[in-house]
């Protein structure tokens, strides 16, 4: 194993989801619409769910009860996150099918069964404000190696789940180390706020600790209180000595937000960093455990993606 993987990441774990869509009506769906499933998923979840250990397992879990905890992490998201693929927007006719992919991370993957049950549920009402219904065909889970395995199909839900499950660990290891350059390029507009207000040109040093804060908190919240980064510091001064090739982060307004008070233009960070120096091999399982879990606001419902590349 590559020995700047800390060593407490082969008990953590995740999973890749494929639900398949066949919608039952035209619909468009664009980069906003792909982006602003939170409120109808979330809907479709207390219906379906209710007020059970499934929904705030998923939805909403709790607040870390050590004080020490609560200080140091900060508000944990769901367990699972939307990974969307913006060259699936497009027009969608009556029968055309759609995939979307989830990801399920350590605790959240034995509440599979409940979160599929919830994408049938807001197939009756649709994926955005009544638009988009469909029918739920196939519940399907990616290996990493590429083959595809059929979880569900219709009819009666299996009581668990039981699919193939990716060490994360074993994930890293069989990815190229970061040597001296990588590429980060944002897939899906990030929303990065700081004391409130939006970054709109960010630089590798404004990111990464929104990337650090990120991954630590849903370690520590859906993996056992595990502690990654015990020592935060050393990594920020690490990350500090990485030098930006070239930066053409930029914000992009995707869709206007209606409110009594006007409308707001909102949006998120697009683009991509050239990074360069020996420090990325030593953060580099910290930046790819980002590109997993994304950053910023609304990161596990589709925003924050990104990619990175060596």
């Amino acid at each position: 194993m590559n020995p700047a993987i800390p060593d407490i990441l082969t008990s953590l774990d995740f999973v890749l989801i494929e639900f398949t869509l066949e919608f039952q009506e035209p619909f468009d769906l664009d980069e906003a619409r792909m982006l602003r499933l939170r409120r109808d998923l979330r809907s479709a979840a207390l219906l379906t769910l209710g007020d059970d250990e499934s929904f705030s397992a998923l939805f909403d879990p709790p607040l870390a009860e050590d004080p020490v905890a609560l200080k140091r992490y900060q508000r944990p998201g769901p367990s699972f996150v939307l990974r969307p693929d913006p060259r699936r927007c497009g027009y969608y006719d009556s029968g055309d099918c759609l995939q979307m992919t989830v990801l399920f991370w350590g605790r959240g993957i034995q509440f599979i069964r409940h979160f599929a049950q919830t994408m049938q549920t807001l197939g009756k009402s649709g994926l955005n404000r009544g638009e988009g219904c469909y029918d739920l065909l196939q519940v399907g889970a990616r290996e990493l190696s590429g083959n595809a395995i059929c979880l569900w199909s219709g009819g009666g839900w299996p009581e668990r789940f039981a699919p193939p499950v990716a060490s994360v660990a074993w994930w890293l290891d069989s990815l190229a180390v970061l040597d001296n350059q990588a590429v980060l390029e944002f897939v899906t507009p990030a929303r990065l706020l700081s004391a409130g207000r939006p970054l709109f040109r960010p630089t590798f040093a404004n990111l990464f600790p929104f990337i650090l804060r990120r991954v630590s908190s849903m370690v520590h919240a859906h993996c056992g209180g595990a502690d990654i980064v015990p020592d935060a510091r050393a990594l920020q001064e690490i990350a500090q000595g990485v030098e930006t090739l070239s930066n053409d982060l930029l914000w992009r307004d995707w869709r206007t937000l209606e409110s009594e008070k006007g409308a707001q233009e909102i949006g998120g960070v697009s683009g991509r960093l050239e990074l360069c120096g020996a420090g990325l091999a030593e953060i580099g399982w910290l930046l790819r455990l980002g590109s997993l879990l994304h950053l910023g606001k609304g990161a596990a419902y589709g925003a924050g993606c990104y990619r990175l590349d060596s």
